[in-house]
């Protein structure tokens, strides 16, 4: 912990943007790991498994219950969609299903390209400060014998390095995270457009073994 102190003591102002950038980027990884994986994902096999059957068995009233347990989950809000419109014409489940698609992805992508962005800024502060830390350097062995103008120089240089090393500590996570997270966004929304599609199908072609309508008169 000493050593870090000193690391970020010697490394100067700018040390302290990469910090709060750090403290966010932190905030946001942790968010959008716990919402993506453990919220916004469940495996759609399984759903689909018991969603087909319960149609089949001509129950769509426990299907829609089915998709309430796990009410944030993509898939299981895709298939309410569908679902809780079973009763009306083919195309306007259709719209149905391909306007929750519209409202999940934007869920799916919050806050994302921030941390993009902090892996970048970060980056780039990291180096301002190097630069700043070098000219600041050369400034001051100007005033200094020769004989002290060569240990001066590298340890200035060695401190400046810290904005830069540290800016990297930032912005490498960072990135790794971001390429994370975005392949499994991807994997979400094409498992939500595949069982979505098998749903609708389902539907489209499962008039001989259900009529929602008819259930609701009775």
């Amino acid at each position: 912990m000493q050593e870090f102190i000193k690391f970020f003591n010697d490394g100067g102002f700018f040390m302290y943007p990469i910090l709060i950038l750090a403290i966010i980027g932190s905030i946001i990884i942790v968010e959008r790991i716990y919402m993506i994986i453990f919220v916004y994902y469940a495996s759609g096999a399984v759903l689909m498994q018991k969603i087909q059957r319960l149609i089949l068995d001509n129950n769509l009233d426990e299907a829609v219950k089915v998709c309430n347990s796990k009410k944030h989950a993509a898939i299981y809000q895709i298939f309410k969609a569908a679902l809780v419109t079973a009763d009306r014409p083919y195309e306007e489940i259709q719209d149905h299903v391909q306007v929750a698609n519209l409202a999940l992805i934007p869920k799916l992508q919050d806050r994302m390209p921030y941390l993009s962005t902090i892996a970048n800024v970060a980056t780039l502060l990291g180096l301002l400060g190097t630069i700043a830390g070098l000219i600041q350097t050369f400034q001051s062995i100007g005033a200094v014998e020769e004989s002290q103008k060569q240990l001066m120089l590298a340890a200035g240089i060695s401190t400046a390095m810290n904005t830069t090393a540290f800016g990297l500590i930032v912005a490498v996570p960072c990135s790794l995270v971001y390429g994370f997270l975005y392949n499994k966004i991807n994997t979400v929304i094409d498992e939500v457009e595949h069982y979505s599609g098998r749903l609708l199908l389902l539907l489209r072609t499962g008039g001989q073994y259900f009529d929602y309508a008819k259930k609701k008169e009775e």
